[in-house]
């Protein structure tokens, strides 16, 4: 009994002054921002161990799913922003990470250290196409980013979920939950412009950078509740689950973005497709049909989007109007705008297609590569005086990979993608978790799409959703007891 009261006195001790030394450094750091980075290099570790020793590590990373919607970009040095306190965070999770699987996982998640390697193609491409990079620094900032993102999301995570598979719903609830606390912020900024659409684009700033980012998180969201209320076997859950997938597809019209829109409508195809048993060599055959089609009536189909009127713009066009405007390729200038960026990337990859011009570096890179025509008021001729309106990198996950990283960049993504894809058409068949899986994947299709013609992965919003969506997919596969995990169950 004494030693409990011992324990407990200690531990109340250190949260007492951990509370207090957390108030301190968010004193110092709102008045003097450049103090963050010896904060965090100096309270890392400590803080790292203390969470690693009182098994804190479950209620720290809620604590961090609930805080990244209202990650803001911080100034810290001229040039040089961080996410706070997202990325800070991140950081700690990282060292959180280390300390356990050091002290104790090591080699005990070996059936999760093999789904990991599907990753390592990807984090390689990162690590050796630095060395070829002109803005060495840029690229190691880059590449330092993305890896840390994939090992606490990805990584730590998956042996998280392994554990607990409730937590990573528990996660999105309360992910949700500052989502949520940003529309209501971003109503209250559209209704101060009288419901004006125009600004839509603008209302989620300071939390969300782009409306297309809060877009593509609100679709994933969508998804994976619309999934749930599809696979659960629990009618409450279902009505839960329908209300909460309505929610968050309310959200991504509220969002206006059109990729966000038409990533639902791809997601509901392959909902379709899983529902009648389909399995990865049919996904394979209707996708080399519609290419075919695509081929053979490729003029009629460039004409009809030649005849496309539509602009994303238009203060008066409705949901059908913006989202149709989308192959508006002639007169809509985010459109232009967009093909002037993939013509760019692809013009990278030819001038160096097998190391790329480094991570992080397309931004500085591709203005000498633009083509004339399709240049546009939109157009970055200088990268440090980016238009109204403008800015972005390649506008597609899988262009910017190839530009950036060369052949060995894309195809390390689309070997992680093709790994989830089989996992969910085939290794899930007669697999006790197969609901769960298919419920992972299918958000995750969400933005398998929406990378087409976006890319958020160096966010460390969505970055969160996407990985750690994935980590719930393998923890799945490998998890062999079946059971309820919605927060509900």
């Amino acid at each position: 009994m004494l030693l409990k009261q011992q324990r407990f006195s200690r531990l109340g001790f250190i949260s007492i002054s951990g509370a207090l030394l957390l108030c301190l450094a968010f004193l110092l750091i709102a008045n003097t921002p450049n103090l963050l980075i010896p904060v965090l290099l100096f309270s890392t570790l400590p803080l790292a161990y203390i969470i690693s020793w009182f098994q804190w590590q479950v209620p720290f990373i809620k604590i961090l799913a609930f805080s990244l919607p209202f990650s803001l970009e911080l100034q810290i040095f001229e040039g040089s922003m961080l996410r706070v306190p997202g990325e800070p965070l991140i950081v700690l999770a990282a060292a959180v990470f280390l300390f356990k699987f050091i002290s104790e996982w090591r080699l005990k998640r070996v059936k999760l250290f093999k789904e990991w390697v599907w990753v390592l193609p990807f984090m390689a491409a990162f690590a050796i196409t630095i060395t070829f990079s002109g803005l060495p620094l840029v690229s190691l900032k880059f590449a330092m980013v993305n890896v840390v993102y994939i090992v606490v999301f990805y990584f730590f995570l998956s042996i998280l979920f392994s554990e607990n598979p409730k937590l990573f719903p528990q996660m999105l609830l309360l992910f949700g939950a500052g989502m949520f606390l940003v529309t209501f912020w971003s109503v209250f900024r559209l209704w101060q412009w009288e419901w004006n659409p125009v600004v839509v684009r603008g209302i989620f700033k300071p939390f969300f950078k782009d409306h297309t980012i809060f877009g593509a998180s609100a679709a994933l969201l969508s998804a994976f509740w619309f999934s749930c209320a599809v696979f659960s076997k629990e009618r409450l859950n279902r009505l839960l689950s329908l209300g909460a997938g309505i929610t968050f597809l309310g959200i991504v019209i509220l969002s206006a973005s059109r990729g966000a829109f038409m990533s639902i409508a791809f997601f509901s195809g392959l909902l379709l497709l899983v529902l009648v048993g389909a399995r990865l060599k049919h996904l394979v055959i209707i996708g080399l049909a519609l290419l075919i089609i695509v081929l053979i009536f490729r003029e009629p189909i460039q004409t009809r989007l030649q005849r496309i009127e539509a602009v994303s713009y238009d203060s008066e066009a409705g949901l059908i109007d913006r989202t149709v405007s989308a192959g508006n390729v002639t007169t809509d200038v985010s459109n232009i705008e967009r093909l002037n960026r993939w013509v760019s990337a692809l013009r990278m990859f030819r001038e160096r297609p097998l190391t790329g011009f480094g991570p992080g570096t397309y931004q500085f890179e591709y203005i000498p590569f633009q083509e004339p025509s399709l240049m546009n008021r939109l157009t970055v001729t200088n990268p440090w005086d980016i238009p109204e309106g403008s800015g972005g990198t390649a506008h597609s996950e899988y262009l910017l990979a190839l530009s950036e990283m060369g052949i060995w960049g894309l195809l390390g993504f689309l070997i992680i993608l093709g790994r989830w894809f089989f996992i969910a058409f085939n290794k899930s068949h007669n697999h006790l978790n197969r609901r769960w899986m298919l419920v992972a994947f299918l958000a995750l299709s969400t933005y398998v799409f929406h990378a087409f013609f976006n890319n958020f992965l160096t966010t460390d919003k969505f970055a969160f959703l996407f990985w750690g969506t994935a980590a719930w997919l393998i923890s799945n596969l490998h998890n062999q007891n079946e059971e309820n995990v919605l927060p509900t169950g």
